[in-house]
């Protein structure tokens, strides 16, 4: 709740729902600070929110592109104690996670 509840993060997120991207195109399209998007990617991808996508080469330096793996978030509060949170998963993000995951077992 508190990584959706950071404007930061949401930037992050929103920019990365439906396309990975590169922290220079986060900062870009969002305005944000360098280190702040570099401290809040680490955030949001410890805590599961946002997945490194794929890597590449350009101009002999390594750039990484991130996506959420969640298409959407809606939390709603309905009264004092009723809190609903409806997440639709990103399936291409989830797939690209499992493949690392079984990929490391061979």
């Amino acid at each position: 709740m508190s990584a959706l509840s950071d404007s930061n993060m949401e930037k992050i997120l929103q920019s990365t729902s439906f396309s990975d991207r590169s922290a220079n195109d986060i900062i870009r399209a969002q305005g944000l600070p360098h280190s702040t998007t570099y401290r809040k990617i680490n955030e949001l991808i410890k805590y599961g929110l946002l997945v490194l996508y794929r890597s590449e080469i350009a101009g002999g330096k390594k750039i990484a592109y991130y996506k959420s793996t969640f298409r959407s978030i809606t939390v709603s509060y309905q009264g004092i104690t009723d809190t609903k949170i409806e997440a639709e998963p990103n399936q291409d993000a989830l797939e690209r996670i499992s493949s690392r995951f079984y990929d490391l077992k061979d």
